[in-house]
């Protein structure tokens, strides 16, 4: 019986122990490396908001651009960040962008 108890008690412990150790969390967030502060509007095709989440802390701004250029992070609290915020754009969706010349 003691043999037992003692086991479940060891058992028990090494449980609260292994949920009490936080995990290696990686971040997987679109945007790498820094930022760029303002993308030509003409060159804009579609722009993405995606807020923080649980595989990455930051905003994010991802803008696609015309004519085969990839895709390209906006720094949100650049002047042009800040535009595209006030514009309240739909989270992790695609939203076409027409600029005024």
């Amino acid at each position: 019986m003691k043999a037992t108890t003692v086991t479940l008690l060891l058992l028990l412990i090494s449980a609260v122990i292994i949920n009490g150790v936080p995990m290696n969390r990686s971040q997987r967030c679109s945007c790498r490396g820094k930022p760029v502060n303002v993308v030509r509007c003409s060159n804009i095709s579609a722009v993405g908001l995606f807020p923080p989440s649980a595989s990455c802390d930051n905003l994010e701004i991802v803008v696609k651009l015309k004519k085969g250029g990839g895709p390209i992070c906006l720094n949100p609290a650049s002047r042009m960040g800040k535009k595209v915020l006030s514009s309240n754009p739909s989270p992790n969706q695609w939203k076409n962008v027409q600029c005024a010349s």
